[in-house]
């Protein structure tokens, strides 16, 4: 265990939060400093115990629950807004679907035309992207490696 190791842990430790462990215990047996920084931690420690704990302010508590009221109130209100709009797109896609099976072969139309328009743009866009393939591909695998770099060294980090 190192030193930041040890450190981290000794407010939870002198508190009772956290048991000290073997490792904890056998780092501080062989390091001054963090022996001393406990020793710091457990006197500060003492002291707060020691002290009476101040009584909180009279509308404390319920300046907090009405806080808290507020927060449920408007967490509430923004659901109920979100379902209110997705009941009107749900009521305005019904109305369409209605509207569009009165007029079939207007709609049938629309759709084959935008099916066209899109056939024509693919074909363009795979025209103008073939000479380039080879740099997508590189780009590809150049992002593939950066990324498995960057997961190995991270996990590399939090071992």
């Amino acid at each position: 265990m190192t030193c930041r190791d040890v450190l981290d842990r000794v407010e939870a430790v002198a508190a009772g939060d956290e048991p000290a462990s073997a490792e904890f215990r056998a780092h501080l047996e062989g390091c001054i400093a963090c022996a001393a920084a406990l020793a710091e931690a457990r006197r500060i420690e003492a002291m707060l115990a020691a002290r009476p704990a101040p009584p909180a302010p009279a509308r404390f508590t319920a300046a907090v629950t009405s806080h808290i009221r507020q927060v449920r109130w408007r967490s509430e209100q923004y659901v109920d807004r979100m379902f209110n709009i997705a009941l009107l797109l749900g009521a305005l896609t019904i109305a369409a679907g209605v509207l569009a099976l009165s007029n079939i072969n207007a709609v049938a139309a629309a759709f084959t035309g935008g099916l066209a328009i899109l056939n024509r743009m693919s074909g363009e866009v795979v025209v103008r992207a073939a000479p380039m393939l080879g740099t997508y591909v590189g780009a590809a695998g150049l992002l593939a490696t950066a990324l498995f770099v960057w997961w190995w060294a991270e996990r590399r980090l939090s071992l």
